[in-house]
């Protein structure tokens, strides 16, 4: 009997061993997983994750709901600025993840970095900030008008041939709002450091094409010439959107009368009670799209991307800052509590590629350079 019972207790000994045995290995195996994926939830420092992106983004992503969300998640992020790309890539050793505004862009990013994971966060399109006041002037002239109580179509097709010619603003039809002797032109950010500049001169040249993309890197060259004067006979130009967009919302129509902007820049400015009545959005015809395609490279990186276009909380926060999310009932939701309606944006013009807009970059800053 005596045999049996020891039997016994060394069976339990063997089991009670072997449950310590598998439960220790369980815990360390979810402990490996967690620090694998870079969830460091049991009180270590997050990850710093190195982001080069666009200031345009810098407000969302210094959102204190989003660093909550991030660090609960294990990770902190490092903005690094962005600009033009051939410059950009440099610092490519030296990053986790890179955001770009535009698909070419991401394209190229994707291309230069191997083994990266590429991630739809958002998109938002160009814009123009104006002022009501200038409305009936563009009205009378056949160059745009008001669609809802904050914003308005810019009949950017129509304007064109206008600043082609060098027309002023005090030689448009009717206009005693703006009777000053300075170029009708858009204020745009410095091409040579900011890619949104070049976008918006792509979008130039898709007109001029009859409404088609251009291919040829002849026809983009003489495009460039031609449109050169656009940016040349603006002066002296911001690194940024957010240069330009300051000065409309400090100095004032004189200063700023049409500046190029993102549309989430103006909703993120009205959110924040900078804006008032006589501020209006207008949105170029034919107007252009950016995706803001997120790169991951090291697995904090595609952590990261991962997390910016799939969790329901960060979207709406995107939301917040004018982003038109992956759901566009979220947009449309947080745009309606500030008064503004946005539109569902049918007539785009479409960009050319890498190298196409490479060429038109060159050409013109050239000639901002005087050579």
């Amino acid at each position: 009997m005596k045999k049996y019972i020891g039997l016994f207790l060394s069976v339990l000994v063997i089991v009670a061993v072997a449950a310590g045995l598998y439960k220790s290995a369980q815990q360390k195996k979810a402990q490996d997983t967690a620090q694998t994926s870079g969830a460091l939830k049991t009180g270590t420092e997050p990850r710093t994750v190195k982001l080069l992106v666009g200031s345009a983004k810098f407000g969302f992503l210094k959102d204190p709901a989003l660093t909550g969300i991030l660090e609960k998640e294990g990770l902190r992020l490092d903005l690094i600025k962005s600009g033009a790309f051939e410059q950009d890539k440099n610092k490519v050793g030296e990053i986790d993840a890179v955001w770009p505004a535009g698909a070419n862009t991401a394209a190229d990013w994707a291309g230069l970095i191997k083994g990266s994971a590429t991630y739809p966060v958002f998109s938002t399109p160009l814009a123009l900030a104006s002022w009501k006041a200038l409305i009936p002037v563009f009205e009378k002239n056949g160059l745009g008008k008001m669609i809802g109580a904050a914003h308005g179509d810019f009949y950017l097709e129509k304007a064109l041939p206008l600043m082609l010619k060098s027309t002023r603003w005090n030689q448009l039809k009717e206009n005693e709002v703006f009777n000053v002797n300075k170029g009708f032109l858009v204020n745009t950010p410095d091409l040579r450091k900011s890619a949104t500049g070049s976008l918006y001169i792509a979008a130039l040249t898709y007109i001029k094409n009859g409404n088609e993309v251009v291919q040829s890197l002849d026809k983009a060259n003489g495009m460039a010439e031609e449109l050169s004067p656009l940016i040349t006979r603006q002066g002296f130009q911001e690194g940024t959107l957010a240069g330009p967009f300051e000065d409309y919302i400090g100095q004032g129509m004189g200063k700023a009368p049409l500046v190029l902007i993102y549309e989430s820049q103006f909703i993120e400015a009205k959110r924040a009670n900078k804006l008032h009545d006589a501020h209006v959005l207008l949105y170029p015809q034919p107007g252009l799209v950016l995706k803001h395609i997120f790169v991951g490279k090291t697995p904090a990186g595609k952590k990261l991307g991962e997390l910016l276009s799939t969790d329901a909380g960060i979207q709406k926060i995107a939301a917040q800052y004018g982003f038109r999310t992956n759901d566009p009932a979220v947009f449309a939701t947080e745009t309606k509590q500030i008064g503004l309606d946005a539109p569902e944006l049918l007539n785009l013009a479409e960009t050319p590629s890498t190298t196409i807009l490479d060429a038109i970059n060159q050409t013109i800053v050239k000639k901002l350079e005087g050579k």
